[in-house]
């Protein structure tokens, strides 16, 4: 798919994302939905140095701040433009202001920008764990900066208060609607540039940097070059996703927006995901975005980075090409000329698999939770410990199944049909003893969905996928049907 194919392509899909969360008719998703797009951006910044060239980057969150407190100290110029640019060389700029957040999004990504090309230029000499010890040093170093500087409101942070609403021509937005706007758009930039990077020259050259620098620059790849560019994009998409975070939160301090959180996502979402493609850091961030989103509402937000950190060291472990490598692996094997019924099922059914073992886990931990309140003698009587219990268990047999059926292992369809009929027998007995009318449709896709997933798993062709060969890492890979 030629470049503008897939922007245009994007554009269709991000306005389709859009209209549907304005017809849910409820801010929250829209909160939310900003929330796991902000780390979409975030993710696919990091990944163009971190996953294309191989440079582990820590410091994401200054990035990420510089797009903050640029915003903030844009609008406290626009508020009084003649109190602080009168008398200055900069005086006539008082008549461009106030500035439109796009703008200011476009300027804190300049800014990130060339933060980030300073950075690059200071740092890019430095490899593997210097670099990511010399990107944690310049983010406290700038986080010191911003507490000491009393025009953006310093360790005592600073208040932002945006319009109510926003006109568009004929359209009028709230601003949540109005910032899921930009983010929206935002992730669509952020993504063909990503994409474009990885299917052209320079893309090759971050390849050949992360492989064997050495070599590539003995060939003559001017890698210097290449990296301070990555740098500096990267910085660049960064600041951009963190030049609307006054807007949406109204109060930025030091300490959030240098926060840890932004650090550690930005890291594991492209290594969930995959780092040598675009697609990665998009699954890997709408993946972890969203569960952390769904962990705030069911536990709470403290559980976020424990669920990140959980799914990164397994991750690491069982499948280090992350997501993406593991269909791209199943798919040269499954099909290996084009897709075919058996290999999309097979995709469809792991994904089912690993998405709903995941949901069940943040939502059997509370049930735990509640049982280990009660004395010691009453937990293992407790009803709450032992639905928390099996439904981990179940949980632990959805994400292993997962995993052996992208690995193409003959246990796998075994375990997955066993998980299967357990929410099949669990979801309907949920439904006979509790029939709640607001619960029926779920339950009952909760139900139909298994069913077919069973069904696809006994059809011969997927059968025969299985008992050819044990499985790709066996040393032999398995014979095609």
């Amino acid at each position: 798919m030629r470049n503008w194919v897939f922007l245009i392509v994007a554009l269709i899909v991000a306005a389709a994302v859009f209209t549907a969360a304005l017809l849910l008719r409820n801010d929250y998703y829209l909160f939310a939905g900003y929330v796991v797009l902000q780390y979409v951006v975030l993710a696919t910044a990091w990944n163009i140095l971190g996953g294309y060239c191989g440079y582990v980057n820590f410091g994401s969150a200054a990035f990420f701040a510089i797009g903050a407190y640029t915003t903030v100290a844009l609008h406290k110029l626009g508020a009084n433009p003649g109190r602080y640019l009168s008398d200055t060389p900069f005086e006539a700029l008082g008549a461009l202001f106030p500035l439109s957040l796009p703008t200011m999004i476009v300027l804190g990504a300049v800014i990130s920008g060339a933060v980030g090309f300073a950075m690059g230029y200071l740092t890019l000499r430095l490899r593997g764990v210097f670099f990511a010890i010399a990107t944690l040093a310049m983010a406290v170093v700038l986080q010191t900066v911003v507490i000491n500087w009393d025009f953006v409101g310093g360790s005592r942070g600073a208040y932002i208060i945006g319009p109510q609403s926003i006109t568009l021509g004929p359209v009028s937005l709230t601003n949540i609607q109005y910032l899921f706007l930009l983010m929206v758009l935002l992730v669509v930039f952020a993504l063909w540039i990503a994409r474009s990077i990885e299917r052209s020259r320079m893309g090759l050259g971050f390849a050949t940097i992360r492989d064997d620098e050495a070599a590539a620059e003995a060939s003559g790849v001017p890698t210097l070059r290449l990296k301070l560019a990555a740098t500096a994009l990267s910085g660049a998409l960064m600041g951009m996703a963190g030049a609307p975070l006054p807007y949406y939160i109204g109060y930025v301090e030091p300490a959030a927006a240098f926060g840890l959180p932004y650090a550690v996502n930005a890291i594991a979402m492209p290594m969930i995901g995959g780092t040598t493609s675009w697609a990665g850091p998009l699954i890997g961030a709408i993946l972890l975005g969203t569960l952390q989103q769904v962990a705030t509402v069911t536990i709470s937000s403290v559980a976020n980075l424990l669920i990140v950190g959980a799914l990164l060291v397994a991750f690491v472990i069982a499948a280090p090409v992350g997501v993406v490598g593991l269909m791209q692996e199943f798919l040269r094997v499954a099909a290996p000329g084009r897709l075919n019924f058996r290999s999309v099922a097979v995709i469809l059914i792991a994904s089912y698999c690993f998405i709903v073992g995941i949901l069940d886990i943040i939502f059997d931990l509370p049930a735990l939770q509640a049982a280990f309140q009660l004395p010691l003698p009453q937990i293992v009587n407790s009803s709450a410990f032992w639905i928390g219990v099996s439904g981990i268990l179940v949980s632990g047999l959805y994400m292993v199944s997962a995993y052996g059926l992208l690995k193409l292992q003959r246990w796998a369809p075994r375990i997955a049909v066993l998980a299967l009929i357990v929410s099949i027998a669990g979801s309907a007995a949920l439904m006979w003893l509790s029939p709640e009318p607001q619960k029926v449709g779920l339950r009952f896709a909760m139900i139909v969905i298994p069913l077919l997933a069973v069904v696809c798993l006994g059809n011969r062709e997927v059968k025969k996928l299985y008992q050819s060969q044990p499985g790709p890492q066996s040393g032999s890979r398995p014979v095609p049907a």
